[in-house]
C-alpha cells in the first residue's frame, strides 16, 4: 500500500571510506527545494575500501549527521543510498531479440562475460534501452555483490532507517548532472575525487560504461609532498592555491603533479579510443563534464581541454533541481556543490520513490 505523505520522502545517502554526505529534497508549489544536507567525516577503520568494518559506530555517525543537517534536520526514515563505483558494475550489452519468457536467461548468459563477479552471488538489475526492429536489443545491466549490499542495509537498519533503493554511484551522478538539453549527446563525466577518479560514458538514456583509476587528489598531494619536502597537509594547501599554474613559485607544484596528470590524460585518451572502437556507429564523445571535490583545482578544466581537445564543462548538480525560471539561489555554492553531486542525484531518486513507499 502506498503512503502519500510528503513528510516521508526519502533522503539520499552517499558513503565513502572517509566521508558521509546526505541530502533531502522536498517539493513546494511544484518547485524542488533542498530541505537539508550535511557532510561528516568518518574516522579511519570504520569503512575500508568500501567495506564496512565497524557497523555500530557508522550507524551512530549516520544518526548524528541527520540531526546536524542544515538548514533543517532530516527526520525521514526512508533512504536511497549508493554503492561505491568500484564495487558495482554496469554495462550495456547487445543480445538477439527475445520474447519475455526467454529474455532474462539471454541477458544473464551474455552479461556473465562482462562482469568480474559471479552473477549468482550478486543483485542484478536490467533495463531495455533500445529495440532495433525486433532483431537486436540493447540492455543496461547493473550488478553488485549481495554481501556488500546486505552489509550496507544492515547498518542503515541499525541507524533506524529503511532502505527503499540502492544505486551505483554513476547512475546517481548522471541523474544529477545530465538534463534534456544535452542528453542526446554522448558525454564523458569525470568524477575527480580524493581517493580515486571515476569515468562515466553516458548516452541517452543510460550509462554505457564506467571505469576508475587511482590518480586522485591524494596521489597529487603525495607527489607534491615528496618532491617539495613538505607534509601532505601543506601539499594540499599548495595544490589548492597554485592549481595548475606554471608561473613563479607555483611551477614547482605543477612539475610535482605533472607525471600523474599526464597519466590521467593518457587514460582518458585510451578510454575515448575504446569507445570509438567498441561503439562504432554511435556519436563521438562531444562534451566532458567534470565534478568531484578535486575538480575545484584552479586551472584543471583549461588544462584538460587543451590536452584532450574537447569542450569541458564544470558539473552543475542543480540543473535538474532548480528550474531556469526559479529565482532561488542554490543553498550550496556552485563550487562547493561539486562534492555533493552523487548525493543530490540520490535525493532526486528519493523524490521519484516518494509515491512508492
Amino acid at each position: 500500500m502506498a503512503i502519500f505523505n510528503s513528510d516521508l520522502n526519502p533522503f539520499g545517502l552517499d558513503l565513502s571510506d572517509r566521508v558521509i554526505k546526505l541530502a533531502q529534497l522536498k517539493k513546494k508549489d511544484k518547485e524542488m527545494h533542498l530541505h537539508g544536507f550535511g557532510r561528516e567525516s568518518i574516522p579511519e577503520g570504520i569503512i575500508e575500501d568500501g567495506e564496512i568494518k565497524n557497523p555500530e559506530e557508522l550507524a551512530k555517525i549516520i544518526r548524528d549527521a541527520l540531526k546536524n543537517a542544515k538548514p533543517f534536520s532530516i527526520e525521514s526514515k526512508f533512504v536511497v543510498y549508493s554503492i561505491p563505483e568500484t564495487k558495482g558494475f554496469i554495462r550495456v550489452i547487445k543480445i538477439p531479440y527475445a520474447e519475455k519468457e526467454a529474455l532474462e536467461n539471454a541477458i544473464f548468459s551474455e552479461a556473465e562475460q562482462f562482469f568480474p563477479i559471479n552473477l549468482a552471488d550478486a543483485y542484478v538489475d536490467w533495463q531495455i534501452v533500445a529495440n532495433h526492429d525486433n532483431k537486436t536489443l540493447e540492455v543496461i545491466v547493473a550488478a553488485v555483490p549481495q554481501n556488500l549490499v546486505d552489509s550496507y542495509s544492515e547498518v542503515l537498519t541499525l541507524a533506524g532507517l529503511k532502505p527503499v533503493a540502492v544505486e551505483i554511484e554513476s547512475i546517481a551522478i548522471t541523474r544529477s548532472l545530465v538534463n534534456d538539453n544535452f542528453s542526446k549527446k554522448t558525454i564523458l563525466i569525470i568524477d575527480l575525487g580524493q581517493d580515486r577518479t571515476g569515468f562515466i560514458i553516458f548516452k541517452s538514456p543510460a550509462v554505457q560504461f564506467t571505469a576508475s583509476i587511482p590518480v586522485c587528489g591524494k596521489e597529487l598531494n603525495r607527489s607534491i609532498a615528496a618532491v617539495l619536502g613538505v607534509d601532505e597537509t601543506k601539499a594540499e594547501e599548495l595544490k589548492n592555491k597554485c592549481g595548475l599554474s606554471t608561473r613563479g613559485e607555483c611551477r614547482g607544484v605543477y612539475k610535482a603533479m605533472e607525471y600523474s596528470l599526464n597519466e590521467m590524460i593518457g587514460y582518458i585518451n585510451k578510454l575515448m579510443e575504446y569507445y570509438c572502437e567498441h561503439y562504432k556507429g554511435e556519436p563521438e564523445i562531444s562534451k566532458v563534464i567534470v565534478c568531484g571535490g578535486e575538480a575545484k583545482i584552479p586551472g584543471f578544466n583549461s588544462f584538460l581541454s587543451l590536452k584532450i581537445k574537447k569542450e569541458i564543462e564544470k558539473g552543475n548538480p542543480w540543473v535538474n533541481i532548480i528550474s531556469s525560471e526559479a529565482k532561488e539561489i542554490p543553498p550550496i555554492s556552485r563550487e562547493d556543490s561539486l562534492v555533493f553531486v552523487t548525493v543530490l542525484g540520490l535525493a532526486l531518486r528519493g523524490l521519484e520513490e516518494n509515491n512508492c513507499i
